[in-house]
């Protein structure tokens, strides 16, 4: 596990058959300058197995303890490593804070034991659990902004290898970005329906990208687009994607009228954070849909509408690997 303020860190290893030989005069450097808290060691060899160990350089007169394991690591024999599952996936849930795991379908396994760890320098692994019947599974509460590994092995395998762990992966919950760009909402809540609501974090936390669609029902273009978007929304495998409506309706009724027929979620209509989200967005004509980064609230698509809906672009204009060409829809209306 990482030491707090440490600059670096040297590792060590021995075989583990050694006789009666002095233990610490065996070890041999692996680096004594590594910075992270991790580390590949190829070429070793099967029989015998390997002790390692660690300690922290925090200055030149502020030298850790030496940090090992009891039991020998042991390399896995050429028909457990054929034998051996595919490492699992871990992406986003779509949810606040969770992870979606998955792992390919193994010939003649009942189930799967799933364990994992957080990604701090070889944690202890925990087990999920022992005996899942399916190959995925969502798991909640996930905070470490280390983000977490996993691995699983055929469920009732007590010498059945494990796979090799997933790359690490972080769970989003509600960005700083996005609480900012509500911070003026009146109870902390988007409506699911006219009379339901939930908690902004539940909403938004762990999405990838929200979008703000400002539409009315009083508006032509807004009435052949909104079934369009509400078809894409529907068909997404994964709801990392959110949309809220912020309504351009000239009073409520309409507004609640209008709502029923989306399957997303809604600023109230009496709500501050309507108009300062319409006027962030600068909204000047309708329909308007603009594609926030779930991370930052950056705004990275001005107008998506009249675009093709295209997750994946808005990645990459997202990591800034291509710029957005900002095309605007052609017919709106021009009030909000």
């Amino acid at each position: 596990p990482a030491v707090a303020d440490a600059s670096h860190y040297v590792l060590e290893y021995r075989k583990a058959l050694c006789g009666g030989d002095d233990e610490d005069e065996l070890f041999e450097t692996l680096s004594s300058k590594l910075t992270s808290t991790q580390a590949r060691k190829r070429n070793l060899d099967f029989f015998g197995g390997y002790f390692f160990r660690v300690r922290a350089i925090k200055g030149d007169n502020d030298v850790k303890n030496w940090v090992t394991h009891e039991e020998a690591f042991h390399l896995l024999s050429e028909a457990d490593e054929s034998n051996r599952m595919d490492p699992p996936e871990a992406v986003l849930a779509g949810t606040n804070q969770a992870l979606l795991v998955k792992w390919k379908k193994h010939e003649g396994a009942d189930g799967y034991e799933l364990q994992m760890r957080e990604n701090d320098g070889g944690g202890k692994w925990s087990t999920i659990a022992a005996s899942l019947s399916g190959t995925e599974v969502r798991k909640k509460n996930l905070t470490s902004k280390l983000g977490y590994q996993f691995r699983v092995r055929p469920a009732g395998g007590v010498d059945a290898a494990f796979s090799p762990p997933s790359s690490p992966a972080v769970a989003l919950g509600l960005s700083n970005g996005m609480k900012q760009l509500f911070s003026s909402l009146g109870e902390g809540k988007l409506l699911q329906d006219p009379s339901k609501s939930l908690p902004l974090a539940d909403a938004l936390g762990g999405k990838e990208f929200v979008l703000l669609y400002a539409s009315a029902h009083w508006c032509g273009p807004c009435r052949q687009f909104t079934p369009q978007l509400s078809k894409w929304y529907q068909s997404l495998p994964q709801k990392n994607v959110e949309v809220v409506f912020l309504s351009c309706d000239h009073d409520e009724n309409g507004f609640e009228s209008y709502f029923k027929s989306m399957p997303w979620l809604a600023v109230p209509f009496d709500d501050d954070a309507r108009e300062n989200l319409l006027g962030y967005i600068r909204v000047k004509g309708i329909p308007r849909l603009v594609v926030l980064d779930g991370r930052t609230g950056r705004i990275i698509v001005d107008n998506a509408v009249g675009q093709p809906l295209d997750i994946n672009r808005w990645r990459q204009i997202a990591r800034g690997e291509i710029v957005n060409e900002g095309c605007q829809t052609k017919s709106c209306c021009s009030k909000c």
